[in-house]
């Protein structure tokens, strides 16, 4: 089996084969900051893959053919069932196989899938399937806990394939787990969904205190704020944290985002938020209404992104 190396590095010119540009084009774009870059000692540009794939996603960079890298072989001993579906996925985190989980949210991207897409119909319907075992009792409590874990793990893999690491104008985002919630999951992805989409997110984990989300508003100038919910130990305690972090978000021109399966309709019906998404897929939506990917032109100078706050 044969995958795509995305921690090695190009050429300028295997970058501009890749982007369909000129050379020129591609030292111009590393001159200007737009495309990060590293020099070796004779002072050649080595541009690293993921950065390619990360530009080229958001709209930075033209689409890129990623055929044209090249292959490099997988571990012998891996299990070769990494191909992209829900199946797979959930086949890997049963049987708890790093390396298959790893390749099939990495295939995914590579594939051009959005994140958002890759969350709600390989990641959701597979730890969904999974929870259901551990319910009607076929699947020990420890298996739930270590496929979760494990995705996690994969996620935080994915996360670190699209951080931004250069010159990121986009806005800021930041986010967490009310208190007493400690299930992770829903809101890593919806950490990565934005920053996938070009934001600038500030995981500040679960179990987190209202005050903690204020005191992260008054430090980060977010444009927006999200909190998922997975569970709520207090729900007259969290309605009064709700009206308290909603109206801190409308006085700080920041948008309040709620999600999460804690949230049921009539939970919902005496909360204040600017937006409640059921599927990441809807996040996406609304997180590119408020600040849309750039489309740049196939050659030349990519303009400057200007967020549309």
């Amino acid at each position: 089996m044969f995958l795509m190396d995305i921690a090695q590095y190009v050429s300028s010119q295997a970058a501009a084969e890749i982007l369909g540009v000129s050379v020129s084009t591609v030292k111009r774009w590393v001159d200007d900051n737009i495309l990060p870059a590293s020099k070796t000692p004779g002072g050649h540009r080595k541009i690293l893959v993921a950065d390619i794939i990360r530009l080229s996603r958001l709209g930075v960079l033209p689409e890129g053919d990623f055929s044209k890298l090249p292959l490099v072989a997988d571990q012998p001993d891996s299990d070769p069932a990494f191909h992209i579906s829900p199946e797979n996925f959930y086949q890997a985190l049963r049987n708890q196989i790093s390396l298959s989980c790893n390749n099939i949210l990495l295939s995914a991207f590579k594939s051009k899938i959005p994140v958002e897409k890759i969350a709600d119909e390989i990641i959701q319907p597979s730890m969904a399937r999974i929870g259901e075992e551990w319910m009607n009792g076929t699947l020990p409590i420890f298996f739930e806990h270590c496929s979760t874990q494990l995705c996690l793990s994969s996620l935080l893999e994915l996360r670190s394939l699209i951080n931004s690491r250069a010159n990121n104008q986009g806005p800021v985002a930041i986010g967490g787990c009310t208190s007493n919630d400690y299930h992770q999951l829903s809101n890593i992805l919806v950490d990565v969904v934005l920053l996938d989409l070009g934001w600038r997110t500030v995981n500040i984990g679960g179990n987190t205190p209202v005050e903690s989300f204020i005191h992260g508003i008054d430090h980060y100038k977010p444009k927006l704020v999200w909190m998922a919910v997975t569970q709520i130990s207090d729900v007259d305690a969290f309605i009064k944290d709700n009206v308290l972090l909603f109206e801190k978000a409308c006085n700080s021109d920041a948008v309040l985002v709620l999600g999460g399966q804690g949230l049921n309709s009539d939970i919902r019906k005496k909360l204040k938020f600017h937006f409640y998404g059921d599927t990441m897929s809807h996040l996406g939506d609304y997180a590119r209404g408020l600040f849309p990917p750039v489309s740049l032109p196939q050659r030349g100078r990519p303009p400057s992104i200007k967020p549309s706050f």
